[in-house]
């Protein structure tokens, strides 16, 4: 359905741009980042001018296409933005199931993008945070069960994001970190603005990996290093165990920098935090990122500083409590490195090999990169017939995402 831009519609578009505090180009970046396929959208000048025509009546009907895009920036339905009918429904009032519904949905969300990834997981988990979730931070609630709501939304919204990290879909995954933001703040929960920060972090450096410019990766990963530090500020509020997951972020920045020292002094704080879990109540996240996410982290650190023996044995310790596959994927990769930095290279090849099953299984651009990682890593043992035989194994799995 093609809505009319009716004064109604055009003032809904300029006052919810306004109220983020958007210029009209970065609403047409924001547009173009939430898109399926962002490179098949119009330039940002021509989102510009159909912007301009939209909130000003030029263009007098918006597409089903456009009002989607919206939708997802905005954080509305379809119908609560452009239908002026809809506008005047009466705010939902939330209730405490409400809270406990979102977490079965992001539990259930979690479980299945774990084991298999994809494009209709993470579009379902869009479409609930769309048209479930949003609309109910508006609803009418007491303020502690607002606070919950909130807490649930910034939880979800940085579940979605890594999906779409995952994806390497990285316009779309820094929309969702910056709703996530906006959520953390309401939630009264400090842990949870530092848990944004952190992912911000990780999100930079996901950029410098795929940078092929030295000269571009350094600043985005001095970016990463400002946004962890600020949640390891932050979480030194936090229970242990939060506080453990947020700072090894740190770590691992530090890492990407190549300072040995501040990376093994912050992981030395990283094990001192784990050691004090139990003595306060954990943030209900926290469950997810236990022994083996940190051990995994720990393992990541140590093949950026070339450490490989040291990788090596965090990686296995992590295996052996990591069970959910993408999980276990990404930790074998680490070991493939380690063994590969440790001069291991038939050991590296055989644990390549299980990566290299998993990644034929799961749907994950980002996995598909580690495959290829590994692979780099085996480069000095080209003439070993145990790389021809994984470098021919992957060769398919890469070709399918693209690689």
């Amino acid at each position: 359905m093609a809505y009319a831009t009716t004064p109604e519609v055009r003032a809904r578009l300029r006052n919810e741009r306004r109220a983020r505090g958007w210029d009209i180009p970065r609403m047409a970046q924001e547009l173009r980042n939430v898109a399926e396929y962002p490179h098949k959208m119009p330039s940002i000048r021509s989102l510009i001018r159909n912007i301009e025509r939209w909130e000003s009546g030029g263009i007098e009907r918006i597409s089903e296409r456009y009002q989607i895009l919206y939708a997802r920036v905005i954080g509305m339905s379809q119908e609560e933005l452009f239908n002026p009918q809809a506008q005047r429904l009466p705010v939902p009032t939330a209730a405490e199931g409400d809270v406990e519904a979102m977490r079965m949905m992001l539990t259930a969300l979690t479980a299945s993008d774990r084991r298999f990834g994809g494009r209709t997981i993470r579009r379902q988990a869009s479409d609930y945070l769309d048209t479930v979730i949003e609309p109910m931070l508006r609803a009418s609630a007491p303020t502690k069960l607002k606070q919950q709501l909130f807490g649930i939304g910034t939880e979800f919204t940085l579940r979605l994001s890594a999906m779409e990290l995952d994806a390497d879909r990285l316009g779309r995954a820094l929309s969702l970190l910056g709703r996530a933001s906006s959520m953390a703040a309401e939630s009264d929960d400090l842990s949870l603005t530092a848990w944004v920060l952190s992912r911000r972090g990780e999100h930079e450096m996901h950029q410098a990996a795929l940078s092929a410019r030295v000269g571009r990766r350094k600043p985005l990963l001095q970016q990463a290093l400002a946004y962890t530090e600020g949640a390891a500020s932050i979480a030194r509020t936090a229970p242990p165990l939060g506080r453990a997951f947020l700072t090894g972020k740190n770590a691992l920045a530090w890492s990407l920098l190549g300072d040995r020292a501040q990376t093994q002094r912050v992981l030395g704080t990283v094990w001192d935090s784990y050691e004090r879990a139990g003595d306060a109540e954990e943030p209900g996240w926290t469950s997810a990122y236990g022994y083996g996410n940190l051990r995994h982290e720990e393992a990541r650190c140590y093949i950026n500083l070339g450490m490989g023996g040291q990788a090596v044995q965090a990686a296995e310790e992590c295996l052996a409590v990591r069970t959910a596959a993408r999980p276990r994927a990404f930790s074998l990769g680490v070991l493939a490195i380690g063994h590969a930095q440790a001069l291991q290279p038939e050991a590296a090849c055989a644990t390549g090999h299980q990566l290299v099953a998993l990644a034929s299984q799961i749907s994950s651009r980002r996995l598909c990169i580690r495959v290829v990682q590994v692979l780099d890593a085996l480069t000095p043992y080209e003439g070993n017939p145990a790389v021809v035989e994984l470098r021919e194994a992957a060769a398919p799995v890469l070709r399918d995402c693209g690689l």
